[in-house]
């Protein structure tokens, strides 16, 4: 996996205040996205033991308490989601009770069953590609209306899809 960076206090992607990974790489390509940069896979640096151990060590650094975020480029790539799963899975185990949200412009019904891995740690999923002609940057979360907030934990025990509540 790569990534592009870290943000240690990110308040404009997650609940609150979060610790964001920012894959490198993205198939997509959305007309109008904000984060362009990211999509080249050539470009990044490739995520390493000493980047998780950086988040692990600091997502509660100078006594704030972050959730993690993960969005890009594309988290879910076949170039980025195993390493993206394996962040989530250690993420998870040392800080069950913290909240994971990521962005992906796949629709969670067309996961792989690769990608579907992902879901037994995430708490929130924005999934679905940013389309310009949707754009609304009121909407909380997400640029375009199209895409949605995802309850993962709801949906997962209800076997159907749970909206959050923003």
């Amino acid at each position: 996996m790569k990534f592009s960076k870290i943000k240690d206090n990110d308040i404009a992607n997650g609940l609150g205040i979060t610790m964001s990974l920012w894959t490198q790489g993205c198939p997509h390509h959305c007309k109008g996205c904000f984060n362009g940069e990211t999509w080249d896979f050539e470009s990044g640096k490739v995520f390493t033991e000493d980047d998780l151990d950086y988040i692990m060590k600091n997502i509660n650094k100078n006594s704030v308490q972050r959730d993690l975020s993960i969005l890009g480029g594309e988290p879910l790539c076949p170039e980025n989601v195993d390493g993206v799963i394996e962040v989530c899975e250690k993420f998870k185990a040392k800080f069950p009770s913290k909240k994971i949200s990521m962005w992906t412009g796949y629709i969670v019904e067309d996961f792989t069953e690769k990608q579907k891995e992902v879901l037994k740690y995430l708490d929130v999923l924005v999934d679905g590609p940013f389309q310009q002609e949707n754009r609304n940057l009121s909407l909380a979360m997400r640029g375009s209306s199209n895409q949605r907030v995802i309850d993962v934990k709801k949906s997962l025990t209800e076997n159907k899809i749970v909206l959050f509540e923003v």
